[in-house]
């Protein structure tokens, strides 16, 4: 996706030279030659879209440019084709109101552009600090990018809102008590341990359980880490874990043994590299 103004400028440059090679090497008149370019390039564009397809959006600006640029210019030529025959002494000199739609449409697509190209990639982190807030904990990074639709999202927003209730009593009049924590301090990058202890209605070890969940990482659902974790006895779980980001992170779990589960939910910071 960084290539994306790069393919625009480059693709109507493309159209601008064809344009020019057609309108001068034959006779066609300048409506006809946009024509013949505008047809040329959805012969070429769709199929290649198609084989290389980065969505929609992308799809969109690229094709509105390259009707643009030959739309443009038939406009340009033709009136200079018409003053030229109606033998005006100030021939060359343009008519504001089709260059005000060719500029206007050529906004669009820019401004389209650049919104793309910060919802994929994000503003450059230079421009961070200066347009965006200051975040509210030390990072080593802003992240400013839109990853798109987030796949389960409703799943997820259920287990953050925690609105299941006639589940969460079910769980709760079981008497499982449930504690976690770090054995060290999480940081970017870095393989830490957490551990869970998971003891019955009585206070004993519960053991022979199933643990699994996910650390959620809502800026960006590619981030998120599923894990299952191995047992070592008296009732303790435990995995390592190396997060990739730093800051917040949302722990979803589930403790499950013999058709039993309960489910705990939490949240956890993890530091930037030390030093």
């Amino acid at each position: 996706m960084s290539n994306l103004v790069i393919t625009l400028g480059l693709g109507s440059a493309a159209l601008a030279l064809l344009f020019f090679l057609i309108y001068r090497f034959t006779r066609l008149r300048a409506y006809h030659a946009a024509a013949v370019v505008v047809a040329v390039m959805l012969f070429v564009f769709i199929p290649a879209s198609i084989l290389t397809w980065q969505g929609a959006d992308v799809f969109a600006i690229h094709l509105a440019l390259y009707v643009i640029v030959p739309y443009g210019l038939g406009i340009v030529f033709s009136q200079k084709e018409a003053e030229a025959a109606a033998g005006k002494a100030h021939v060359g000199r343009l008519h504001w109101a089709p260059m005000v739609i060719v500029g206007f449409f050529t906004i669009i697509a820019t401004v389209q552009a650049v919104l793309i190209t910060l919802a994929h990639n994000g503003m450059p982190d230079r421009f961070i600090g200066t347009l965006l807030p200051e975040p509210d904990a030390p990072v080593e990074r802003v992240t400013s990018a839109f990853p798109g639709l987030v796949d389960g999202f409703e799943d997820r927003d259920q287990a953050l809102a925690v609105h299941r209730m006639s589940e969460l009593e079910e769980q709760a009049s079981r008497g499982w008590e449930i504690r976690q924590g770090w054995l060290g301090e999480p940081r970017k990058g870095q393989t830490e341990t957490l551990r869970v202890e998971v003891r019955d209605a009585e206070g004993r070890p519960l053991e022979g359980a199933e643990v699994t969940g996910t650390f959620l990482w809502l800026a960006d659902h590619r981030k998120d880490q599923p894990f299952a974790m191995r047992e070592r006895g008296d009732g303790f779980y435990e995995v390592d874990v190396a997060l990739p980001e730093a800051g917040r992170w949302d722990l979803r779990f589930f403790v499950e043994r013999d058709g039993a589960q309960v489910e705990q939910q939490a949240n956890t910071r993890v530091h930037g590299h030390s030093g």
